[in-house]
């Protein structure tokens, strides 16, 4: 499973920087927990499922994928039952 390096992480932040945001701000215009966009942002979370991948995505450490081929490669708990 392919994580944030460091260089991501720090580009991320040197954009807060150089627009002069903060990440409290961005998070509350974004409607997320500050905590959390703090967490990865700092590589503490690694933003695999749910809010933080959310978070990943809005600040653009990872891409959007087609949910689409996922369903088709990966059988449901219903169909690995039977």
């Amino acid at each position: 499973m392919a994580k944030f390096n460091s260089s991501d992480l720090t580009r991320v932040r040197d954009e807060f920087y150089m627009r002069g945001l903060s990440v409290a701000a961005w998070a509350r215009d974004h409607s997320f927990d500050p905590n959390l966009v703090y967490q990865v942002l700092s590589g503490r979370c690694h933003a695999q499922r749910g809010v933080s991948h959310e978070i990943a995505l809005a600040l653009g450490l990872k891409t959007q994928c087609k949910q689409g081929n996922l369903s088709k490669e990966v059988p449901t708990s219903k169909e690995m039952e039977m």
